[in-house]
């Protein structure tokens, strides 16, 4: 995984090649870098350069320099979009009720221990109304996607019917407590967009292995989305660490 230094100055070479009027070379880059506080070499700039140019980011103009390709300039939005998130993320832990005091990691691995035993007691009791129901809020949530609208509060509906079909009182009592926020949600929406994670097919796969009466298919599932959840949220604690400390 590349650093948060190194997303950085990505960042900062590709919006200099999409605002220059001219193609950037490793002397005008080295040059950018320095002003901003980054001791870099202009052999190390060209590096940079080459990087980004072998991954899509950049296109090289003969002999002139470097310019931003789509790709590139899809790329900047992507990285935008994780800074945005880390300081998302500290927004909502200064105003997360329950959850002040406990770190999000800490949070979402006891929700995944609930919501890991639910999935599996889905598989079991889940009657053709419920799989029905389901299948309804994975097809509105299809649906919102493709008109790039807002879906936050649908896919916090299929964690909710998951913990109501399991029918254990105790476990929606935690669940509740909690308390992860429809807010909550858009921002593991953005962190799987930033990751490029199709959020709506790790929800399929746990519904085809309810349909399949398969429970520890079901709950082995259930787990390895909520890990890719926390793992997303891991990196953005961390980059809101080093925003933090303003580096």
């Amino acid at each position: 995984m590349r650093s948060y230094q190194e997303d950085r100055i990505n960042l900062m070479v590709l919006e200099a090649a999409e605002a220059s009027s001219v193609p950037l070379g490793a002397g005008s880059v080295s040059a950018m870098l320095r002003e901003k506080g980054i001791k870099i070499s202009e052999a190390g700039a060209g590096r940079i350069l080459r990087s980004l140019r072998e991954r899509g980011f950049l296109k090289k103009v003969g002999f002139r320099g470097h310019v931003a390709t789509n790709e590139g300039i899809k790329k900047i939005s992507s990285l935008r979009s994780a800074r945005e998130a880390a300081l998302t993320l500290d927004i909502l832990m200064k105003n997360s009720g329950n959850l002040k005091g406990h770190s999000m990691t800490d949070i979402l691995t006891a929700r995944k221990a609930i919501e890991r035993e639910a999935a599996m007691q889905t598989a079991l009791k889940a009657t053709p109304e419920d799989i029905a129901k389901l299948e309804k809020v994975i097809e509105q949530q299809y649906r919102e996607m493709e008109r790039k609208s807002y879906y936050a509060d649908i896919s916090a509906d299929f964690h909710r019917e998951i913990i109501r079909i399991a029918g254990i009182p105790l476990l929606k009592i935690m669940y509740e407590f909690i308390g992860l926020s429809v807010e909550w949600q858009i921002f593991f929406i953005e962190t799987f967009k930033v990751y490029d994670t199709p959020l709506n097919v790790s929800h399929e796969n746990i519904l085809k292995a309810i349909k399949e009466r398969d429970p520890r298919k079901a709950a082995d599932l259930m787990e390895e989305h909520l890990t890719d959840v926390i793992e997303n949220v891991g990196n953005f604690t961390a980059l809101q660490m080093k925003l933090k400390e303003g580096i």
